[in-house]
């Protein structure tokens, strides 16, 4: 009988795939970062910059996830991202995941359960460009705090949109099937 309270490792499930690198890829970037851009320094801890970036991340690789299987087994992905995540960052990353999600789809968070990640379907023909505009305004305001980007912010959100799509990309292909 496992050890109660333990959680089964989900790290080589497409959930825990996508979370672990999320991760990786948002701290590499402000390693990056933080020399390109010293303005950053002046944001919220490192934490809070990570955590937003990755929540970032997560939405995009769902995103294109969803646009390769036309929403085939989406619930489950989805479902599987949340449940990758320890309890303790479970808690700290699925607000900003639910919140960039709704800000995208346009609708209100309020109606969403703790876990749940809602389905990306309606973005399926939104061009790249502006996805990575949207996602990147989305990390501007939410890192900086600010309703109105300056445009050191803009630059610094362009570059997290960027950073946030080009990550997911390489997420999606890693899970790509094979062949």
């Amino acid at each position: 009988m496992p050890e109660q309270g333990r959680r089964p490792d989900r790290k080589d499930t497409p959930g825990g795939v996508i979370t672990a690198r999320a991760f990786k890829y948002a701290g590499s970037f402000y390693d990056f970062a933080d020399e390109k851009y010293p303005e950053l320094r002046g944001y919220p801890t490192e934490i809070a910059r990570v955590t937003l970036l990755q929540a970032a991340i997560i939405v995009a690789a769902l995103i294109m996830m969803e646009r390769r299987t036309k929403g085939a087994g989406m619930s489950d992905l989805h479902g599987g991202v949340a449940l990758a995540l320890p309890p303790s960052v479970r808690d700290r990353l699925m607000p900003p995941v639910q919140t960039l999600a709704c800000a995208l789809l346009q609708r209100d968070r309020g109606g969403l359960k703790p876990l749940e990640i809602p389905s990306f379907a309606a973005l399926a023909g939104t061009p790249d460009a502006a996805l990575v505009k949207a996602v990147g305004l989305w990390l501007g305001h939410a890192i900086s705090g600010k309703k109105t980007l300056e445009p050191a912010d803009e630059t610094i959100a362009g570059a997290a949109g960027r950073s946030a799509w080009t990550s997911a990309t390489m997420i999606a292909r890693m899970l790509a099937p094979k062949g």
